[in-house]
């Protein structure tokens, strides 16, 4: 199954190279964004990140261009795979052994969001190699729903509406890709 990979990105707009960095390393991975959110401030993630981030902390969300395979065995690019080099990037661009930009690295398909983590707690699944994912919305009555974990951030209309704008082209890419393969 083929799904749209999305990224979320904290950073400390003091490191803005860190910011820029990170974004060219995914750039590569996913071929490129397709879609980037506007630069939010969300004052909640500075108690909980800005111990070890500092501060201020700002975040954007983005879509990658290319569609990758949902399958965590898979070859390719999936979503453990995704994790897994998004947190060696991090662990490149930490300055005095703190993160100063934290992704974490979804995908959206026909009925849901996605994140992954590394954090074990009720509500995720395993996908090896230490790494969990987390429903973050349901698809339904056309807009995305939260469920009761649904992070704060993420319960925002703004954010809601960019997803959405995910899923749509998610969508057309999906039946782009269907008319290739069968012709």
């Amino acid at each position: 199954m083929l799904v749209k990979p999305t990224f979320s990105v904290l950073y400390n707009e003091n490191f803005p190279s860190a910011l820029e960095t990170s974004l060219e390393e995914l750039k590569r991975l996913v071929g490129g964004f397709d879609l980037t959110s506007e630069v939010y401030h969300f004052p909640h993630l500075e108690r909980y990140y800005g111990k070890e981030m500092g501060y201020p902390l700002k975040r954007l969300y983005l879509s990658g261009k290319n569609l990758i395979n949902a399958d965590p065995c898979s070859q390719g690019l999936n979503p453990l795979k995704l994790k897994l080099l998004a947190m060696e990037i991090e662990k490149e661009l930490s300055v005095g052994g703190n993160r100063v930009v934290n992704i974490d690295p979804g995908w959206v398909d026909k009925h849901h969001l996605f994140l992954t983590t590394h954090k074990e707690r009720g509500g995720r699944f395993y996908l090896g190699k230490g790494i969990f994912a987390e429903m973050e919305y349901l698809y339904f009555g056309g807009d995305f729903r939260d469920l009761f974990w649904t992070y704060e951030d993420y319960r925002k209309r703004e954010v809601k509406d960019f997803f959405l704008k995910v899923r749509k082209l998610y969508l057309k890419q999906l039946k782009e890709a269907e008319r290739a393969k069968n012709s």
